[in-house]
C-alpha cells in the first residue's frame, strides 16, 4: 500500500517536472524559430504581422504557452489511469486561475462600464470554454478506465485515436480562446 502511494507520488512529481520542461521547450522552440536563419529580422517582421492581425502580444503568447503545456501534460496524465483524476483537474484548472489574476489586475484600474462588462463577458466565455474542456477530459478519463481491461491492441487503438482527436480539438479550442481573449479581455 505504501509503495503504491510513493510510486504514484513519484509519478506526480515527474509529471510536474514534465510540465515545466514542456514550457521550457516551447519557449526554446519559439526563440529558435525567430533566430535560426541569417534573416531573423524577416521572421520578427512576420511576427509583427501576426501581432497586428491576431493580436499576439507578450501576454497572449505567455498564456498560450502555459495553456498548451497544461493541456499536453493533462493529456499525458489522463492516459495513466493510476493517477487520480482530481490531480488532473487541479493542473487543468490551475491555468484558469491565471485568467482570474489577469482579470483582477485589469479591474483594479478604473475603466468605462462598457469595457468592464465586455471583459466580464470575456471571462465568462473563457470559463465556459474551460468547462467544455473539463467535460471532455472527464469523458476521456472514463473511457480510458473502461478500456483498461481490454487487450493491448484495443487499448493502443483507442488511446491513439483519443490522443489525435483531443490534440486537434485542443488546437481549435486554443484558437477560439485566443480570439475571445484578444477581442473581449484586451
Amino acid at each position: 500500500m505504501i509503495s503504491g502511494f510513493f510510486e504514484t507520488l513519484l509519478q506526480i512529481i515527474g509529471l510536474f517536472a514534465a510540465f515545466f520542461l514542456i514550457i521550457l521547450l516551447l519557449l526554446a522552440a519559439i526563440r529558435h524559430y525567430f533566430s535560426k536563419d541569417e534573416k531573423p529580422l524577416e521572421r520578427i517582421q512576420r511576427y509583427q504581422l501576426w501581432y497586428t492581425r491576431y493580436q499576439f502580444d507578450g501576454e497572449i503568447t505567455a498564456f498560450l504557452v502555459v495553456i498548451s503545456a497544461t493541456l499536453l501534460v493533462c493529456f499525458a496524465v489522463v492516459q495513466i489511469v493510476a493517477i487520480p483524476f482530481q490531480f488532473t483537474l487541479l493542473m487543468f484548472w490551475s491555468s484558469w486561475a491565471f485568467h482570474l489574476v489577469a482579470y483582477w489586475k485589469k479591474m483594479r484600474t478604473p475603466q468605462k462600464l462598457n469595457k468592464e462588462i465586455k471583459q466580464l463577458i470575456g471571462l465568462v466565455a473563457i470559463t465556459a470554454l474551460y468547462f467544455a474542456g473539463y467535460f471532455a477530459l472527464k469523458s476521456m478519463y472514463l473511457l480510458l478506465v473502461h478500456v483498461s481491461e481490454a487487450s493491448w491492441v484495443i487499448q493502443f487503438v483507442v488511446r491513439s485515436y483519443l490522443a489525435i482527436c483531443s490534440l486537434l480539438i485542443a488546437g481549435g479550442a486554443l484558437v477560439l480562446w485566443q480570439r475571445i481573449y484578444a477581442r473581449l479581455l484586451k
